[in-house]
């Protein structure tokens, strides 16, 4: 008889699994990928979905789909089982000891306690001004059933006592963060206990699978109970919930935003509630936390394009702007949405989608962002002026983890200032930066050169599987625009079939490889294109070759601006003012071509 685990491992894919988590790339019979577990540049990871395992050879850490959930995840195995057998739509009996475990007793607790408490919101008489108060916020009912809002009344021991007939302790209710221990004995001269949450609309957190870990409470507004406690309650640090690794909304938005490509990060559940009411799913929040370090990295599984719509400031000292130099300094590609004045994504979704629609459109880049704070209502002729927005903005330039992008807004500052650029740089080495305390520039290392990796094979794989459009790229390609060697190898093959033969032939150039590895990577390059692009039309093949070219090219530049920044330095160590004009010349024309 199939028992539990391999009957999930017979309905998941092994790939699937861990290409939610990791870029992978077929090669022959198995995948690749840079290895999750530790720090590398060549892909050592390896995935055998006709094994159905994972080995990294760096490392040495491997195993099957639960050993891959446990080790990205740092859980246990009870809840590695829990999180596949859903996923699988495989029933786990609780008599099964295996997926028994303190973690596994916590998950049902909060779950049970969801669904208490969005059935007291649906049903109960107690409850009719919380469904008003959420009516009046203008949220429907469909809405609230999928995000299982829920409200619990005024009253001591509401959660308690049901948790308690349905055979839980209360020790494990405490530890699921849901009860407190009173400071007065009961009756008995035991210890009491009280619930959290009371008169409160109740929020469920999720973590990446749907699991209630924890929740978040909202007084309604005008009870005692506003008077009286704070706005907001939230779920404690607990075995299951941990704050700094969890965002609001993302086991809902994670397909959305892979989809999209881009994440719209909030500060409040209502923000992510609202705009998924209009159909904006690509959504979550931080539930008014500053960032973490470990909510970037979930958030960078998923893409590298952020959104952000809350206030923004220049001071950089709201928990906002930490957020915010944690994200520049990870090298992410960062807009501000510019909702009108005073306005959050909830308020002005209510009073008019439109203007929220139109907002998303169009995005600022936040240095844009930034740049047009700084220089608003300012006059450029008064020298006074013209310090204090070199003042703001030096600290945030500062800040940016890619000395390409530096460079770049430095010499936008000072084309807008009029001002020497090499001042500029002078007073930027005087900016002192706050510690943030993360691995940025290993991070952003490892995501570049995967993406340069990605877009030089594809770019190569396009030019071969529709030779009439990739033939006209030949002329302007340069070999160190790619930076795996196999690229470059088979670039220059083709570029000198090209200029003997006027045409190119893919049968004939993988016959000029006689090693056979090349070939069989060919192979592989060919099958990721024929699957990707198979519904595509030649003119948007011309598209993506296009937009491919201008990617390679441009981070070919910007590698070359690098080699001049570090030049540049040596020369001001040296004081040679002759070179460091003629440096900085190169810079500037450089930059050009860059932004063109």
């Amino acid at each position: 008889m199939i028992n539990v685990v391999d009957e999930i491992k017979s309905r998941l894919d092994v790939i699937d699994v861990i290409s939610e988590y990791i870029s992978i790339k077929q090669v022959g019979t198995s995948y690749k990928a840079i290895c999750p577990f530790h720090q590398e540049k060549t892909p050592s990871f390896f995935v055998s979905p006709e094994k159905e395992i994972w080995h990294c050879f760096g490392c040495d850490k491997g195993g099957s789909i639960f050993d891959f959930l446990m080790e990205i995840e740092g859980i246990e195995f009870p809840e590695a089982l829990r999180i596949l057998a859903q996923k699988a739509g495989v029933k786990v009996e609780q008599s099964d000891r295996r997926a028994i475990s303190q973690k596994t007793k916590l998950l049902d607790i909060c779950r049970l306690s969801a669904s208490f408490y969005h059935k007291v919101l649906d049903d109960s008489s107690v409850a009719a001004n919380a469904r008003q108060y959420l009516k009046d916020r203008g949220l429907n009912q469909e809405i609230i059933t999928e995000f299982e809002l829920g409200f619990v009344p005024d009253k001591w021991d509401t959660l308690l006592k049901f948790l308690i007939k349905r055979g839980y302790q209360e020790k494990d209710i405490e530890a699921a963060g849901l009860i407190v221990k009173s400071s007065k004995p009961s009756r008995a001269g035991q210890q009491s206990f009280y619930d959290r949450f009371r008169h409160r609309l109740i929020f469920p957190i999720n973590d990446l699978y749907g699991q209630v870990i924890g929740f978040t409470s909202r007084v309604l507004p005008g009870t005692k109970v506003e008077q009286a406690s704070a706005k907001y309650i939230n779920t404690p640090e607990t075995l299951i919930y941990n704050k700094s690794r969890v965002l609001y909304g993302l086991d809902k938005a994670k397909l959305e935003i892979k989809k999209q490509d881009k994440v719209i990060l909030v500060e409040g559940n209502m923000d992510v509630i609202a705009a998924h009411q209009v159909g904006d799913k690509n959504i979550v929040c931080t539930s008014g936390t500053a960032l973490t370090e470990n909510q970037i990295k979930i958030l960078q599984r998923y893409t590298q394009n952020i959104i952000l719509a809350f206030d923004v400031d220049l001071a950089g000292q709201s928990a906002t702007q930490r957020s915010i130099d944690l994200l520049l300094q990870q090298g992410l590609n960062i807009r501000i949405l510019d909702l009108p004045q005073g306005k959050d994504p909830d308020e002005c979704i209510r009073k008019n989608p439109k203007l929220w629609k139109k907002a998303l459109k169009k995005p600022k880049l936040i240095m844009d962002y930034y740049f047009s704070l700084a220089f608003e209502d300012k006059d450029l002729k008064n020298i006074t002026q013209k310090k204090e927005i070199a003042k703001k903005l030096l600290p945030i330039i500062a800040k940016l983890g890619d000395p390409v992008d530096q460079g770049l807004w430095l010499k936008k500052l000072s084309d807008e200032l009029s001002i020497s650029e090499v001042f500029l740089r002078d007073a930027i080495k005087k900016v002192k930066l706050p510690k943030i305390g993360l691995k940025g520039a290993e991070v952003l290392i490892k995501n570049r050169a995967s993406q340069e990796q990605q877009a030089g094979e594809r770019f190569l794989a396009l030019i071969l599987q529709y030779p009439e459009i990739g033939q006209n790229f030949l002329n302007r390609l340069i070999l160190d625009m790619f930076v795996i060697d196999q690229v470059q190898t088979i670039i220059r093959e083709i570029k000198d079939y090209y200029s003997k033969n006027q045409k190119i032939d893919l049968k004939k150039i993988k016959k000029g490889f006689k090693n056979e590895a090349m070939a069989g990577y060919l192979d592989h390059l060919l099958f990721l294109v024929e699957r990707e692009f198979k519904n595509y039309s030649l003119k948007e093949i011309e598209q993506e070759l296009n937009q491919l070219f201008y990617t390679l090219k441009k981070r070919y530049l910007n590698k070359k601006m690098i080699k001049l920044v570090e030049e540049l330095k040596k020369e001001e160590k040296q004081d040679d003012k002759q070179k460091i004009e003629k440096i900085t010349q190169n810079i500037i024309k450089l930059s050009r071509e860059i932004i063109d």
